[in-house]
C-alpha cells in the first residue's frame, strides 16, 4: 500500500501561499502547540507542499508525531490534509466553513 500524496496544483500556488500566511497569522506564541494543532498541521502541510510540490502524508505524519509527541493530533493532521488537498483540486468548493481561498 502506498501513502496518500497531495500534489501541488501550480495554478493555485499564489492562492496557497496567501493561505499559508493567513494560517501563520492565526498562531499565538503564548498558546500551547496542542491547542493550535489544527493550524500547525495546515501550516506544515502547506509549507511542505509549496516547497516540494507534493506531500507524502504518511511520512509527514510520522515526522510531526516525532516532533510534537503526545501533542500531535492525528485527527487534526487528517483534516488538514483533506482541506489542503481540496484547495489543490477544487479551490475549496467542497469544504464547508472556514475562510476558503482568496
Amino acid at each position: 500500500m502506498t501513502s496518500p500524496v497531495i500534489v501541488l496544483n501550480e495554478a493555485r500556488r499564489l492562492q496557497l501561499a496567501k493561505k499559508l500566511e493567513e494560517y501563520r497569522g492565526r498562531l499565538n506564541s503564548l498558546r500551547a502547540p496542542e491547542v493550535q494543532m489544527d493550524t500547525i498541521c495546515k501550516i506544515t502541510v502547506l509549507e511542505r507542499l509549496l516547497r516540494d510540490g507534493l506531500v507524502n502524508t504518511w511520512e509527514l505524519s510520522r515526522e510531526m508525531a516525532t516532533n510534537y509527541g503526545l501533542g500531535f493530533d492525528a485527527h487534526c493532521f487528517t483534516n488538514a490534509c483533506g482541506v489542503i488537498e481540496d484547495y489543490c483540486k477544487t479551490g475549496g468548493t467542497t469544504i464547508s466553513g472556514g475562510t476558503g481561498l482568496s
